[in-house]
């Protein structure tokens, strides 16, 4: 799907340059990045979900999620979904407060957060799904100096089984967002762009407990991946 493989046609900036593009639906048309469209989440779980729920809470495997573990959607389009979050900042800070952060609806049920400035991008996908819980995966890319993992394919996927790296091209990323933010500080960005092991989690409809259906997909999934 174009707005999913323009992602490593230009490693250049490797995930940054994502963010400018445009989308596609699940049926590979490009729509419009506007928030004035009417809500329309036929095309996508993830935007159905959070039609259903707008305010949830995330965990893994049968853990009663946290307290500040929340997400809320205060601003839903069929394009994009602007989320309020509980965060500590630190592990030793007992007080919740709020974060924020956007994402944008790709095609094949995913979605996904990108940077063009701080160097980092979110891709999520469902493996199940039910009315107040889902079983989703996470794969973050990141900017970093070293290069610690493999090459990555050339199979243009953002969900890579394991981390894996993409060279950056020197000259581009030189004039990009991320180094004219990181010179201000007397940085520059880092050569690779990376990506993490994939990481799952529980979308719930409710801070209580787990529903059994998704605690099962939640199991069978991790435990094939072990």
């Amino acid at each position: 799907i174009e707005a999913m493989t323009e992602l490593f046609n230009v490693p250049v900036v490797g995930l940054l340059l994502i963010a400018a593009r445009q989308w596609c639906d699940a049926n590979g048309n490009e729509i419009a990045n506007s928030t004035e469209q009417p809500l329309d989440c036929a095309n996508n779980s993830f935007c159905l979900f959070f039609q259903r729920n707008r305010k949830f809470w995330v965990t893994q495997g049968n853990a009663t999620p946290d307290n500040c573990s929340w997400f809320e959607a205060y601003n839903l389009t069929k394009t994009e979904v602007k989320l309020e979050m509980g965060t500590r900042w630190s592990q030793e800070e007992e007080k919740c407060c709020s974060g924020y952060i956007t994402y944008n609806f790709g095609a094949n049920g995913t979605f996904f957060s990108v940077s063009t400035v701080v160097g980092f991008g979110y891709f999520e996908r469902m493996h199940y799904t039910s009315v107040n819980c889902t079983v989703i995966e996470e794969v973050g890319w990141y900017q970093k100096e070293d290069k610690k993992w493999p090459n990555c394919s050339d199979d243009l996927d953002p969900f890579t089984p394991e981390p894996c790296c993409y060279a950056n091209d020197t000259e581009q990323l030189n004039k990009s967002e991320m180094a004219e933010w990181l010179g201000r500080v007397g940085k520059v960005p880092g050569p690779y762009y990376c990506s993490s092991r994939p990481i799952y989690m529980i979308y719930l409809s409710s801070n209580e407990s787990v529903p059994f259906d998704c605690f099962q997909a939640y199991e069978n999934l991790t435990r094939r991946k072990h």
